[in-house]
Order: structure tokens, then sequence, then C-alpha cells
């Protein structure tokens, strides 16, 4: 229970982390415009610096955080058909155990 409690409250910080990253803002010139990090303006929007940056945060967000949004959501449907094949493996102990610490009462 005290690892889902960590989970829980890092999660926000990442999540604030990674809309930092994704945010950029346009500065417009007399003759032109440029697409910056609104975080730091001198570093262009997804060129030089800001690309593995970009792309980490990207993996970050796919492989972490979004299967961790599903799971809080719709933890509780999963387990209500985890007698169906395509959700057997919600039964497995570890698994359970992690989804016992967010639904169970």
């Amino acid at each position: 229970a005290v690892l889902a409690t960590l989970v829980l409250l890092s999660y926000n910080k990442i999540l604030q982390t990674i809309i930092t990253v994704f945010s950029s803002t346009e500065l417009h010139y007399t003759n032109n415009s440029k697409l910056v990090w609104l975080y730091d303006g001198n570093i262009t929007f997804l060129e030089g610096e800001h690309i593995p940056l970009f792309v980490t945060s990207l993996l970050v967000l796919l492989v972490l955080i979004l299967p961790y949004t599903l799971l809080l959501l719709f933890g509780q449907c999963l387990q209500a058909n985890s007698n169906l094949f395509i959700f057997s493996w919600v039964n497995r102990p570890a698994f359970k155990y992690f989804l016992d610490n967010y639904h169970a009462p």
C-alpha cells in the first residue's frame, strides 16, 4: 500500500513535467515567427537539444503514464470482467494485489 501511495503522489509531478516539455509558444518578429519551448525561450521547439527531451517524455507518457491512468480509471471494470479470457491476466496475484491497493474498500 505504501508503494501505491508513492506512485500516486509522484504521478502528478511526472505528468506536470511532461506537460512542461510538450508546451511551446510562438514568438512573432517583424518579418517571421519562431516556435520555442515555453520553459526556455532560447531553445527552439523540437530542434536540437529539445528533441531527446521530447522523445524521452513521449516514451514515458506512452509506456508508464497512459497505462497507469487507464488502470486507475478502468481497474474495477477489469476486475469485474476478469473471467473473460482476454482479461485473465488481471487474476495474477501480483497484479491483483496492485489493483486492490487502489480499488479495494
